[in-house]
């Protein structure tokens, strides 16, 4: 079923195709209606399956044989992106002569494309796909590689992923790009109106969807401190966070065919907790078990550690806290667990992720004293510069909680 053409050009004989009843639009799978309950990342596949997940987005094609086999193993489907330059980023791809691209694409889809596991292709993550009034080869080149996937593999759906919903570019990909089979959306803080901004949209396109990517609000949709350190929810505000997203209405439509959470597994982006439904360890969340319960419609009460707030000498993190260096400093967390005494405490300093938000930062310490306690005294670094006090909370069951605070090092021997 491609974005703008009738229900009836749909390969039925597919193994994965797009059908649509006159009301509802349903990914089938072998022959069988399949709604997607997934996660994006390369990692805890037997947790994924556990917690009644049934997809996987990954981002690359690295060791893919590996990814489908393991997946596969777990009675996983794989969302496949074939990664490709942004639009406008510089490289001129669009522009130039595609015939290697073309031949490393249809190689990779040929080796793929009867694998059980695989579930569609995704040409691109986040292209920013131009206006569609422009006249630029992009649009052949891209269409190009559209039908190269669609002829090698007729089998599975093609999609595209978009930021957001972005109308502009949704409209673009429809009138210029008809064939894609249906539209990828990565969409964080703006879910929850996403449905209220794409109903006047409902008029010229009210197609297949499925929401690549959703979470809490992004580091650059947060509140941030006065030097632009953007401010992180704790892991109980996230698990609750994904509780309310997860009912709003455009992920519940009739022609949304499932969601696909962002990250299962550990990711630095500004902090390696952010994102993250496990520790570094592989230990569990909070957001784990939500996303459990909501998987399997089971509210089953969550036991493990929750954190209701973490606090730097009295004060939280919109107060924007600024120290001085080599002072001695006290923080504390306040559980909501009703049984504390059997946790455990962790505590850490990392500077804060400034020029690549990407790269994962080093823990420093010397500064924070190896002891499990809710309450702790450190030492303030001693070079000035933003940095982050993270709070890590355990019991015995594999479970964990996280906070942290931004707060900045101000040396006034510095000044005038």
């Amino acid at each position: 079923m491609a974005c703008t053409k009738p229900a009836s050009t749909s390969n039925t004989s597919a193994k994965v195709y797009v059908a649509h009843d006159g009301n509802s639009y349903k990914l089938i799978r072998n022959n069988e209606p399949f709604q997607i309950k997934g996660a994006a990342g390369n990692s805890h596949f037997r947790e994924l399956k556990e917690a009644g997940g049934n997809t996987i987005r990954v981002y690359d094609t690295i060791n893919l044989k590996s990814t489908l086999d393991k997946a596969h193993e777990y009675g996983l489907a794989v969302i496949v992106d074939i990664p490709l330059p942004k639009y406008g980023d510089g490289s001129k791809f669009y522009e130039k002569d595609l015939s290697v691209p073309k031949k490393k694409i249809a190689s990779l889809i040929r080796k793929f494309k009867d694998h059980p596991a695989l579930l569609y292709w995704n040409l691109g993550n986040e292209l920013y796909y131009p206006t569609f009034h422009k006249d630029v080869k992009f649009f052949s080149s891209y269409n190009s590689l559209v039908d190269l996937v669609k002829k090698t593999d007729p089998d599975h759906p093609v999609s595209t992923a978009v930021i957001g919903g972005n109308r502009r570019r949704l409209a673009s990909i429809l009138m210029r790009s008809p064939d894609l089979d249906l539209i990828s959306i990565n969409s964080f803080g703006n879910l929850t109106n996403l449905d209220d901004r794409m109903k006047p949209f409902n008029m010229i396109w009210n197609g297949p969807y499925v929401i690549t990517e959703w979470g809490v609000n992004g580091p650059w949709e947060e509140d941030k401190t006065n030097w632009g350190a953007p401010i992180e929810q704790t892991s109980s505000k996230t698990s609750e966070i994904l509780a309310e997203r997860y009912a709003s209405e455009v992920m519940n439509a009739s022609n949304c065919m499932g969601s696909v959470v962002f990250f299962w597994g550990n990711k630095q982006e500004r902090t390696h907790t952010w994102f993250s439904i496990f520790s570094e360890e592989g230990k569990r969340s909070e957001s784990f078990h939500t996303l459990k319960n909501l998987w399997n419609n089971e509210p089953l009460e969550y036991a493990g550690p929750q954190i209701y707030y973490a606090y730097l000498n009295g004060r939280g993190s919109p107060e924007s806290i600024i120290l001085t260096p080599g002072i001695q400093a006290e923080a504390e967390v306040v559980m909501l667990s009703k049984k504390v005494d059997s946790l455990e405490y962790s505590w850490e300093i990392r500077p804060e992720a400034w020029s690549d938000i990407e790269k994962d930062q080093p823990v420093l310490k010397q500064l924070t004293p190896k002891i499990s306690s809710s309450k702790i005294k450190f030492t303030t670094p001693q070079k000035e510069g933003p940095y982050r006090l993270f709070v890590y909370v355990f019991d015995k069951e594999n479970n964990y909680s996280t906070s942290n605070i931004p707060f900045y090092v101000l040396n006034p021997a510095n000044e005038e």
